[in-house]
């Protein structure tokens, strides 16, 4: 496979958090975490809920949906469904891409409204769009495959509740790769789960990822807590 290379003369720092299902005093201590590493731009990954909507405003982060946000518009404040409606299904930049789930999406769902409209006429199984790239092999060769296409190194994503780093070797096989600094090879891909940063299964700690779109360095980090709850 030739190197995917991408520089850029700035780099950003992108705090890359996922899964806080309204559980707000959880992302408080996440935010109050992520101020003292001098993060530049936020990028939340779905499967937020209403309640921490106004303690993002402040921030400058971007959003994608997740699937609780297709299946609970309505809980979000009137004055504020618009504005979620309109939130894309992927965030992209030079060699990276993040979504809730897959990167793999029905080219129809380009935003929340498009894919609810999507998901009213083709009725598909919330899995088939909103797939676990932990669990679900077929999943995760499609995901390794579209970034391959696209030309991308990395796709992150939230929705497992689990942080995982999956990297894709040069003989066709995956394997995870350990933590919590990983300097992310350019003629690899690589999928990144970030975790939750509300909900975690994989132990009491919140979870989420700082990522340098220059040296395509990812942190993996763990905040520990003794409020971190379970499903």
């Amino acid at each position: 496979m030739p190197a995917l290379v991408y520089t850029s003369d700035v780099m950003t720092l992108y705090a890359i958090f996922s899964d806080i299902h309204n559980e707000v005093d959880n992302l408080e201590r996440t935010l109050a975490y992520l101020a003292s590493r001098q993060v530049d731009r936020y990028l939340q990954l779905g499967d937020m809920g209403a309640r921490p909507l106004p303690m993002l405003d402040p921030l400058p982060v971007r959003h994608t949906f997740g699937n609780w946000e297709v299946s609970r518009l309505h809980k979000f404040p009137p004055e504020r469904q618009p504005e979620v409606a309109a939130w894309p299904a992927h965030l992209s930049g030079p060699g990276w891409i993040a979504s809730h789930a897959s990167p793999v999406f029905p080219p129809e769902c380009t935003d929340l409204a498009a894919t609810r409209r999507y998901m009213a006429q083709h009725r598909p199984r919330w899995m088939q769009l909103f797939p676990s790239l932990l669990h679900d092999q077929n999943a995760i060769w499609a995901a390794f495959a579209e970034l391959g296409a696209q030309k991308r190194r990395v796709a992150f994503h939230g929705h497992t509740h689990v942080q995982a780093v999956q990297q894709l070797d040069a003989d066709n096989s995956y394997h995870r790769l350990k933590g919590p600094i990983i300097q992310l090879s350019p003629d690899a891909l690589t999928l990144v789960g970030v975790g939750s940063a509300g909900v975690p299964r994989d132990g009491n700690a919140l979870r989420c990822v700082l990522f340098d779109d220059v040296t395509f360095e990812i942190e993996l980090v763990a905040i520990p807590t003794q409020s971190a709850t379970h499903f």
